[in-house]
């Protein structure tokens, strides 16, 4: 498994063509350093799309063993997220349920024991507000994932993966399949996981996180050629930025016998991050011995 925290780029490769803009000849575009005024539509409507962005979860490991700290600083993330919150709130631009699922992420995001416990109360305040809102139950079962409570965890996230998709929880619904993913490859459930990924491709062929569990699945199976061919759909959609998916990619290239197409990943990898663990040694290295007559 390569070292590194996992990554979704769902957000980043949908967010790409929602972000683009144009303009009239002769009209340079003007870029905000800050957001557009809350007391617009589209003002609200960006702010909403910033606090998403600030308040992803999905770095959050999924590792039954992984132990929370009784304590941890407060993000950067989060206290602009607290901020544009706050400035929402008292413009009286988001409802009170809006309010409890933005707290309950801020908590959750934070990552200490206490902030994710606490967050615990606010993802229910949303709830009782909409039973099915998608982003409180995906969030709720990060939560529960945080704290070992991983048999709550499922039960709600197969509430998530029988709901009927929308495009305005799509980034929830994305979330939830791919979360529910990992739970089933930690259990060795390898099927259950590419029906979630094939599920979240369906709507979002662009999801790199969705091609990246299926190369891990592929990976555990030792059927390397096809983890290659997955990671590599993963690293493009990922922009050949994420050093976590090109080292999986280049590892199973070696693996497949496809030693100069690992050399030019590792060389990518290595132009952007120079001292990634373990990429010259054990893989760069080996592929350019395996050259040699």
């Amino acid at each position: 498994v390569a070292p590194g925290p996992a990554r979704s780029a769902s957000r980043r490769n949908r967010g790409a063509s929602r972000m683009s803009c144009s303009s009239a000849p002769g009209h340079p575009v003007r870029r905000r350093t800050t957001p557009p005024p809350a007391d617009s539509e589209w003002g609200v409507r960006a702010g909403l799309e910033m606090l998403d962005v600030y308040l992803d979860p999905s770095g959050l490991t999924s590792d039954p063993a992984h132990e929370l700290p009784p304590a941890a600083p407060e993000p950067d993330t989060v206290r602009a997220a607290k901020a544009l919150r706050r400035e929402l709130e008292e413009a009286r631009h988001i409802k009170p349920a809006q309010v409890s699922l933005f707290t309950a992420y801020e908590l959750l995001v934070t990552g200490s024991r206490a902030s994710v416990e606490a967050s615990l109360d606010h993802f229910a305040a949303a709830l009782n507000s909409d039973k099915e809102s998608a982003a409180a139950l995906v969030g709720l079962s990060y939560a529960l994932i945080q704290l070992k409570q991983e048999a709550k965890a499922r039960n709600h996230l197969k509430r998530v993966s029988k709901m009927v998709y929308t495009s305005e929880e799509a980034e929830a619904l994305e979330r939830g399949y791919l979360l529910f993913a990992d739970l089933h490859v930690h259990s060795g459930k390898h099927d259950l996981a590419q029906e979630l990924c094939r599920k979240c491709l369906q709507h979002n062929k662009s999801c790199a996180r969705a091609w990246e569990i299926q190369g891990l699945i592929f990976e555990k199976d030792s059927a390397f050629a096809d983890a290659a061919q997955v990671y590599e759909m993963a690293w493009q959609f990922d922009h050949q930025r994420n050093p976590q998916v090109g080292y999986k990619l280049a590892f199973n290239l070696l693996r497949a016998k496809r030693f100069v197409e690992a050399i030019n990943v590792c060389n990518a990898v290595l132009k952007l991050h120079p001292n990634y663990p373990k990429m010259r040694k054990e893989i760069l290295d080996k592929a350019r011995a395996s050259l040699r007559p």
